[in-house]
């Protein structure tokens, strides 16, 4: 494929997924082979709002160079390895995407695909989990798609899904949700709550930060009401908000003292509040509090018990801090 055309598709990729909620701020990655030994990839600390083909890393897979301004996705193994399995590849994406996430926290048997969707998937996954960027979670990755899945759920981090070209490969990564939201465990029906009160107390925690946001979703209202904290079990929880989200009374003080400490909140029988320095984190931040509270139901409901190791933890919380934090504009 002509070099410039597949940094094109990468960046558009990158683009839909976002529409589609599959991903959020920088995390996953999209890349598009372009030879035997060539893919365009997207670069590492770049939201996918801004991305354009200029922005694009060319990463030699022989030789571990690159061309282009930015670094190459630290997730590029992952990618290689996707492509070396099988050799009619020509595009992989990387996402974190809600159902997925929370059903590689508790296996996969149960998922039900129909004749017609099993045959698009061609075939589900699980990989073991290992820190992001690192040869363990290269290795786990290699070995789920040695069964010759083309969709691995990577547990506690997110899932990642190939496809011959963009098209199917993005065609993929939403089956895939539709398949594992129909599979999720004890989250609550939809309702119909306004969030009114919520709101109030989000405009009153606003004139104490910088952007705040809050959600009412039925799965986090149900977390809300029935627990006092939870452990991080998904790698990007421990990174953006810490070792357990916490629920807090439902008075101004109360989460106003509990957002000074973390940077999200349960709000008791409500939902939850969230606050950032940058419009783009406390968005994330509410997708994210939303995705590890429906984790948090399914697992309990299944009765696992996926907690990240308290090294992990702090591991993912200080490198996010000290690095992907720092990261302007890439």
């Amino acid at each position: 494929m002509d070099p410039h055309r597949a940094k094109e598709q990468v960046a558009e990729a990158g683009r839909f997924l976002l529409q589609q909620g599959l991903v959020a701020r920088t995390w996953g990655n999209v890349s598009c082979r372009i030879d035997e030994n060539t893919m365009a990839i997207t670069p590492s600390g770049l939201g996918y709002e801004e991305m354009t083909a200029d922005d694009i890393a060319i990463y030699h897979m022989g030789d571990g160079s690159y061309e282009g301004s930015r670094k190459p996705s630290s997730e590029k193994g992952v990618h290689e390895t996707a492509y070396r399995q099988f050799p009619q590849a020509g595009f992989v994406v990387h996402t974190h995407q809600t159902y997925a996430s929370a059903i590689g926290l508790a296996g996969f048997g149960f998922l039900s695909p129909v004749r017609e969707e099993a045959e698009a998937l061609e075939g589900v996954a699980l990989a073991r989990y290992g820190l992001p960027g690192t040869k363990t979670l290269r290795k786990n990755v290699r070995a789920a798609l040695s069964s010759h899945a083309h969709c691995v759920l990577m547990a506690q981090h997110g899932a990642v899904i190939v496809g011959r070209d963009q098209k199917e490969a993005c065609d993929r990564a939403l089956l895939l949700e539709t398949v594992c939201r129909r599979a999720c465990q004890g989250l609550p029906e939809d309702g119909h709550e306004t969030g009114q009160a919520l709101l109030e107390l989000s405009e009153e925690a606003g004139r104490h930060f910088k952007y705040v946001s809050f959600t009412s979703a039925p799965a986090v209202r149900e977390t809300a009401s029935s627990v006092s904290s939870f452990r991080a079990q998904l790698d990007d929880m421990a990174q953006m908000i810490g070792a357990r989200l916490r629920t807090v009374e439902a008075d101004p003080k109360s989460i106003i003292r509990g957002l000074k400490a973390q940077n999200a909140v349960l709000v008791k029988g409500l939902g939850a509040i969230c606050q950032a320095e940058t419009k783009g984190d406390v968005d994330a931040l509410r997708l994210l509090t939303e995705k590890a509270c429906i984790s948090f139901l399914h697992t309990r409901a299944l009765g696992v018990k996926s907690a990240l190791s308290p090294l992990d933890t702090l591991l993912m919380r200080v490198v996010y801090k000290r690095k992907y934090s720092k990261k302007i504009g890439g």
